[in-house]
C-alpha cells in the first residue's frame, strides 16, 4: 500500500496493490491488513455505490452531527475530488484541498481517506465514475448538510462550468453559514 499525506490534517490518498495479468487486474478495494498496517482501522458503518455521470459536481456534503470518516475508492473512471476541513480545532479548519483520483492510471491514487469532519465532493470532468466509499456511521437524512459547490469564500476551481447537479447541491449553504461567533 502506497500512502500520501496532503496539506489537509489527517487526509491521505491510498494506492493498493494492483496486480495485472493475461486475463485483467485485480486490487484490494478495502484489506484491513493493508489499510490497519497503514494507520486506517474503522468499524465501517456501511458501504456505498455511486455511479456518476460526466460533467457531475456532487457536493459538497457532510453530516452534522454524526461526522463520517470516508474511504473512498474510485471503481471506473476518473475524478476531480474535493475536501474541505469543519473542524474547529483543526490546523487546517476551513481550508480545502483538490486531488485527482484514477482506477485506471495507475500513476494516480485510487482511494482517499477522509477522517471525520470534513465535507466532501466530487466532478466528473472526464467522463462517467464509479465510486464505492466505506463510512464510518450511517447516513443520517436528517443531518446531512451541503456546502455550496461554488461558495466564492472558497473559491474552488472546479474543472467544470455548467455542471449537473441535484436539487439538494444546487440549494448547498456559504461556509460562512458554519462559522458561529
Amino acid at each position: 500500500m502506497i500512502t500520501k499525506a496532503t496539506t489537509l490534517h489527517g487526509v491521505t490518498l491510498l494506492s493498493p496493490p494492483r496486480f495485472n495479468d493475461a486475463r485483467g487486474s485485480f486490487r484490494p478495494l478495502f484489506a484491513q491488513r493493508l489499510h490497519s498496517a497503514s494507520g486506517y482501522s474503522h468499524p465501517w458503518a456501511e458501504m456505498n455505490l455511486s455511479h456518476t455521470e460526466p460533467g457531475t459536481i456532487r457536493g459538497l456534503h457532510f453530516q452534522d452531527p454524526g461526522s463520517q470518516a470516508k474511504l473512498i475508492t474510485v471503481v471506473s473512471g476518473t475524478i476531480f475530488d474535493v475536501a474541505v476541513d469543519l473542524r474547529p480545532h483543526s490546523p487546517t479548519f476551513l481550508k480545502f484541498e483538490t486531488f485527482t483520483l484514477s482506477a485506471e492510471n495507475p500513476d494516480l491514487p485510487s482511494q482517499i481517506y477522509l477522517p471525520e469532519g470534513l465535507a466532501h465532493g466530487l466532478a466528473t470532468p472526464y467522463g462517467s465514475a464509479t465510486i464505492a466509499y466505506l463510512v464510518s456511521s450511517p447516513w443520517s437524512p436528517d443531518t446531512e448538510k451541503v456546502l455550496a459547490w461554488n461558495d466564492p469564500a472558497l473559491n474552488i476551481a472546479w474543472p467544470i462550468t455548467n455542471p449537473n447537479l441535484s436539487r439538494r447541491d444546487q440549494s448547498g449553504l456559504p461556509i460562512s453559514s458554519l462559522i458561529t461567533s
